[in-house]
């Protein structure tokens, strides 16, 4: 922690002080204690911020470590205050909440009163500890300054001759000295073995890194070379910043650790060296040698509505926008450590970090994990809410925006919108903000996103107005589409979603299981491209990874309702499930055939049967289809549809996505947007729920809320039929196809009911965070020797005088 750190935490400390005192006295309680800290506080303050004293101020820098630890405490304290004395902030409340709100008032200053002595009695020690080490600190410093003061007249007389006896003391153990004296030479012999001796373990204390460790990488990514060399591998460096492996070929092959072992070293007469660079070492160079640029940042446009609407957006994307990693630490930094260091070892590995960067440069490397970290590029759904691009004013009221609609992630979180507080902020705020800050409530994190349909761009809260595309969710079920050799396609057994990761570009992996039958997929869920929509480079990581479509399925296992002819329905062959169509029910039992290889109009006989013509009971018993049409759809085929009426537990005729009457579910609507262009239910985005009322061959009818119909946009307030212009202006027109709440919609546009949220960033599994580090192949036996290599080497040192130590596999003969 540098001087200008220290001011800063005194200075945060001070104000959060002051307003501690303030409260207090509110309460009628006494503060001196609290005032004696604030004192001790600005005097602390005063010697740090004079620039006269930075001199001193290194000389004693051991010191800083007691005042450090000192201040940390004093922090813990005055935010355990903040929580204490806190208060909620000031909002316009109704007369039917007062009641409520001095009930929790009395209680929570009941509350206070009970912890405000012991809260005190340890300001009052903290107090007496800082005030002790102030005072101190202020007689060393003024004994510095008249010492100081005295020498200040002779120093430039001084400059010359150390510079001249640097020269010399470099030079003093290559000299050849000798006097007359052999006593004397005898002494200044021994001294100058001496100073050999203490030189060479000097140098036995520091690291001379061997370059040739990256020769492999410099080929492959010179930049990345250059960056480790420059960083790592100076010419010295302090053992303390690295783990430095030499595994001895000499005479005993278990390697074994030193931590200062120079290259020069006279025992080693075959090894290999290895460095392993301190996680802390690294994240600071990274750090400090780094700043993101080219960053797309969400910039709110000021300006009236008219003028919103003309831009179509109330934001603009900044593509040249600049991160300095140490504000983003989210975005990056654990990612970071996923790659490096996942199992928290606390190094870095020069493989590993190659690895990383391949043939990308590090920066460019940081600016990915940022990118993909924050999900930039990312199909997601976002839920419309009040603060949306307004709509029209002909349809518009004060919640007209409502349902989630597919959208795209498109710029990086600034640090606020990450929720850190900076120390700027900090000092800058007062009050109530002030003591907000060091609640233990958790702040939200915004992004910015573009509705894909429409182009607006808007400002979510990720944890409350944000979920993945499509319906895709942990433990959802789904089966996966396989395509026939003839043409034809079939669908998998049911799957359950256990782990899935949103890519940039619209791609998802999807990791799914049931029983023992796994498969890992990629997928695309939304199948049409818009404007300005981002697209991905090409993934690497799903090169190897199947591509395949999927559907997810409804709750509707079974028919509770009988099938109806027309309806389709899904059949079970060897394990897959057939798209069919039903043509006869017969109590418990259906006839069907395949769904794509249906007759053309006019091949049937159908017509005529319904109204009376030469259709007799053959024709009947034909199901109204020629004897070579039985002939090729295959006649006689037949199930169950209800087994258990039979006392039979095979289900092998479901519902089409086991979606039937009852069922809720999602389901698109016809929508304006701010443009008053109507997007219709074939191509809509915006989803509402909905429930199943009747099923019609491959259309559903469903039933909407009739609350909905309060909204002005509502197209159920349009008679059914009218037609719409979907551009205003324009000569495309569309039937209304909303009956007040019901529209039949095609079976596929529909998907399971989910409520509210879900994660979407990042890995989504039903395994807890981190496991997947500790899952597959684990050659334990070579990673605890390598281990050993780390941190035994103390324990090796004890058993080297001694008898030999015990081996590992004595018990597993």
């Amino acid at each position: 922690m540098s001087v200008s750190d220290i001011v800063s935490v005194l200075t945060i400390l001070i104000k959060v002080g002051s307003e501690i005192k303030t409260r207090l006295d509110s309460l009628n309680e006494a503060s001196e204690d609290l005032l004696l800290l604030t004192t001790n506080l600005q005097v602390l303050l005063k010697l740090f911020e004079d620039t006269e004293n930075e001199d001193i101020i290194k000389t004693h820098s051991s010191e800083f470590v007691n005042i450090v630890d000192i201040l940390q405490s004093i922090a813990q304290s005055c935010t355990s205050f903040a929580k204490a004395l806190g208060v909620e902030p000031a909002e316009t409340t109704t007369a039917t909440q007062k009641t409520g709100m001095n009930v929790k008032k009395v209680v929570k200053r009941v509350w206070n009163f009970t912890r405000i002595p012991v809260l005190l009695a340890e300001i009052r020690r903290k107090a007496e500890q800082l005030h002790h080490i102030s005072s101190t600190l202020t007689i060393s410093f003024l004994s510095d300054i008249r010492k100081h003061q005295r020498k200040s007249s002779g120093k430039e007389n001084l400059k010359s001759s150390v510079a001249k006896s640097t020269t010399l003391h470099e030079r003093l153990l290559d000299l050849d000295l000798s006097t007359e004296f052999a006593n004397i030479d005898w002494m200044v012999g021994n001294l100058m073995n001496e100073c050999k001796h203490l030189e060479q373990q000097l140098q036995e204390a520091t690291l001379f890194p061997d370059t040739s460790i990256v020769q492999d990488y410099q080929a492959q990514n010179p930049e990345g070379a250059s960056f480790w060399k420059d960083r790592f591998q100076k010419g010295r460096l302090s053992a303390s910043a690295f783990r430095y492996e030499v595994m001895t070929l000499k005479s005993n092959p278990t390697p074994f650790l030193l931590f200062a072992m120079s290259p020069h070293h006279t025992n080693m007469s075959l090894s290999q060296q290895t460095f392993y660079v301190s996680w802390a070492r690294f994240v600071h160079e990274v750090e400090t040698s780094f700043t993101l640029k080219m960053i797309p940042t969400g910039i709110f446009e000021t300006g009236n509505l008219d003028l919103v609407r003309l831009q179509g957006s109330r934001y603009s994307i900044n593509q040249s926008g600049t991160r300095r990693l140490s504000t983003i630490r989210p975005l990056w930094l654990p990612a970071l450590r996923s790659a490096l260091d996942p199992l928290h070892k606390g190094y870095v590995k020069p493989q590993d970090y190659f690895k990383l960067i391949h043939d990308s440069s590090l920066s460019d490397t940081l600016r990915s994990l940022a990118l993909e970290s924050t999900g930039y590029g990312t199909l997601v759904e976002c839920e419309r809410a009040s603060g949306d691009l307004a709509l029209p004013a002909a349809i518009e009221s004060p919640s007209a925006h409502i349902g989630w609609i597919s959208a795209q992630i498109v710029a990086v979180p600034t640090p606020d919108e990450l929720g850190i507080v900076t120390g700027r902020e900090v000092m800058e705020s007062s009050g109530d903000d002030l003591f907000a800050y060091f609640s233990e409530t958790a702040r939200d994190v915004h992004v910015h996103v573009r509705y894909l349909q429409t182009g607006q761009i808007e400002r979510k809260s990720i944890s409350k107005q944000v979920r993945p595309i499509g319906g895709i969710s942990v433990g959802a079920a789904l089966s996966i589409r396989h395509e026939l050799g003839s043409g034809d396609h079939a669908w998998s057994c049911d799957l359950h979603i256990t782990e899935f990761k949103a890519c940039q570009g619209g791609e998802y992996i999807i990791a799914a299981c049931v029983g023992s039958t796994s498969v890992v997929f990629s997928t695309r869920p939304l199948k049409t491209s818009f404007d300005k929509m981002l697209h991905s480079n090409d993934n690497s990581s799903s090169f190897t990874i199947p591509e395949f479509d999927y559907t997810l399925l409804g709750p509707s296992k079974v028919f509770i309702h009988p099938p109806k002819v027309g309806e389709k329905v899904q059949i079970e062959y060897d394990g897959l499930w057939y798209d069919s169509r039903v043509t006869v029910v017969d109590g418990d039992e259906i006839e069907f055939v395949d769904w794509e290889n249906l007759p053309k109009k006019g091949e049937t006989n159908i017509t005529q049967a319904q109204h009376g013509g030469e259709a007799d009971g053959k024709d009947d018993s034909n199901l109204f289809f020629s004897e070579e049409q039985l002939t090729q759809l295959g006649k006689g085929t037949r199930r169950l549809w209800r087994p258990w009426r039979r006392n039979i537990i095979r289900y092998d005729v479901r519902p089409y996505r086991c979606f039937h009457v009852g069922d809720t579910i999602e389901a698109p609507v016809m929508y304006p947007d701010f443009r008053f262009h109507y997007h219709v239910t074939d191509n809509s985005q915006l989803y509402l729920p909905a429930r199943i009322v009747d099923v019609q061959g491959d259309q559903y009818v469903v039933e909407f809320s009739p609350a909905f119909s309060v909204h002005s946009w509502w197209p159920g307030r349009m008679p059914k039929g009218k037609q719409v212009d979907l551009v205003p202006g324009s000569d495309v027109k569309m039937e209304n196809p909303f009956d007040f709440n019901h529209v039949t919609l095609a079976m596929d546009r529909v998907r399971p009911l989910i409520a509210g949220p879900r994660a979407v960033l990042g890995v989504q599994s039903a395994k807890p965070s981190g496991w997947s580090s500790f899952q597959g192949i684990h050659l334990c036996e070579l990673e605890d020797l390598l281990d050993g290599s780390l941190w035994n080497h103390d324990r090796d040192n004890e058993r080297a005088g001694g008898q030999r130590g015990r081996s590992r596999f004595a018990n597993e003969e």
